[in-house]
């Protein structure tokens, strides 16, 4: 009986842990190209992603470089948003901007300093951060609105999830891996 009950418990235990694993993790930088931005209540935007790696050395001086998880630490997303028209009305300014994205936590992580990203009571406006981390697998990520105390508001902070389509490559490849290093590990 007690053979019966420990095989129970552990399909019980497979069954559980199978329903609740987490999504695809990153495997590497997402490929470079336009994709959709879309969040509600923002203006539409092209996002241009273009990933540069860093090799270290030929003889791969990291142990298992040929993994694409430490292979993407060695990387840095270089992200251009664009509106579709010029920016006139200031959600479509705060829609244009350039930054560059790292791998933390498993997320592709783009901090935007805005000068002028909160609306003030009086019209004026104030600084505020802009976080955008997104997983590269589902192309979904969350929108992080940060401010101080600033023209009479309270410090607050808003998140709110946003979606990636892929839209194509690049007009013109560029070399991902630039830079043409020897064997011990001096670069030109």
């Amino acid at each position: 009986m007690s053979i019966s009950r420990g095989l129970t418990a552990a399909a019980a235990m497979a069954v559980i842990a199978a329903g609740t694993a987490g999504p695809a993790k990153a495997l590497g930088p997402p490929p470079d190209g336009m994709y959709s931005f879309s969040e509600a209540g923002v203006p539409a935007s092209t996002w241009k992603i273009l990933a540069l790696c860093d090799a270290p050395s030929r003889q791969r001086a990291i142990p298992d470089f040929s993994d694409p998880v430490i292979a993407a630490d060695l990387c840095a997303l270089n992200v251009t948003s664009t509106t579709p028209r010029a920016a006139t009305s200031h959600q479509e300014k705060l829609a244009n901007y350039t930054g560059r994205a790292r791998l933390t936590s498993d997320l592709w992580t783009l901090q935007v300093p805005k000068a002028d990203g909160v609306a003030c009571p009086d019209g004026s406006t104030a600084a505020s951060t802009e976080t955008y981390a997104f997983d590269d697998v589902s192309l979904t990520g969350t929108h992080t609105s940060i401010h101080a105390d600033v023209c009479g508001l309270q410090p607050a902070m808003t998140k709110t999830p946003f979606t990636l389509a892929f839209q194509g490559p690049l007009p013109n490849p560029v070399e991902r891996y630039p830079l043409d290093c020897n064997e011990i590990g001096q670069c030109r």
